[in-house]
């Protein structure tokens, strides 16, 4: 199958279901409340398709993104030129990367935490808090799990311009003592007629509340708070019997 990551196009569509001035607007509040900086330059990592980008732009953000894919930097590259808007795209891995000039927030989406190992959990936390000013915020999207390590599948269908993408998203247990798993994205397109076979598989590790405040708590962050599903009426208790898209926030001390 042809690689998903290098479609953007379709992957947008795709995941083009969450409601984007909806989490900027999420973004913006917890900005406004807990960050002890004035935020200007705003980091995505794994950026993609860059999704939140014109929002941020509009509001008189700085967007700088980090992802490993050449095809996902240039379409965002793209976009931003419609705009008529300078950005900072780096192609550089998450685990271990660098920016000249720090940041104010930082960002990631949609479980987009992809680290193999203990290693690489801990020295992405440790790059994070070199790239942000002390202050500033750092929001994690879906990345820390709620519930144990097992098999999973879902699926959805998104349309949009007579373009209709259908959604296998799975996971499959690798190992429990390393705690990690084997994550694969299947979408099958339908291009006003002409179809496609899409696919992407990566191994990641799963992320549990304990060891992620001890290894933010190393690396020089506090945590400020967790929220049920992108709602700030919704304060993470630890008591939930559905934990459903949390977003947790550290600030860099």
């Amino acid at each position: 199958m042809t690689s998903l990551y290098a479609n953007p196009k379709y992957y947008e569509i795709a995941f083009s279901y969450r409601d984007i001035p909806q989490e900027v607007q999420v973004m913006t509040e917890l900005i406004c409340r807990y960050s002890l900086i004035q935020a200007k330059r705003v980091l995505e990592f794994g950026c993609g398709n860059s999704p939140h980008m014109e929002e941020l732009l509009r509001l008189g953000y700085t967007y700088v993104g980090i992802d490993l894919s050449p095809e996902m930097l240039e379409y965002s590259r793209q976009k931003a030129e419609m705009f008529d808007c300078h950005i900072e795209l780096h192609q550089q891995n998450m685990v271990d990367f660098s920016l000249d000039t720090p940041v104010d927030f930082a960002y990631t989406m949609l479980g987009s935490l992809y680290v193999q190992s203990t290693e690489e959990l801990v020295s992405h936390f440790a790059s994070v808090s070199k790239a942000l000013n002390p202050g500033g915020l750092y929001l994690l999207d879906w990345c820390v799990d709620f519930t144990w390590l097992g098999d999973t599948d879902d699926s959805w269908v998104v349309e949009q311009d007579g373009i209709v993408t259908y959604v296998q998203h799975s996971t499959r247990l690798i190992n429990f003592l390393e705690q990690t798993f084997e994550e694969t994205i299947d979408l099958a397109v339908d291009d006003h007629g002409t179809t496609h076979r899409l696919r992407q598989t990566s191994i990641r590790r799963a992320i549990y509340p304990q060891e992620f405040f001890l290894v933010t708590g190393e690396a020089g962050f506090e945590y400020i708070g967790g929220w049920n599903n992108w709602n700030l009426h919704e304060p993470l208790q630890g008591t939930e019997e559905l934990v459903e898209r949390p977003i947790m926030v550290l600030r860099r001390a």
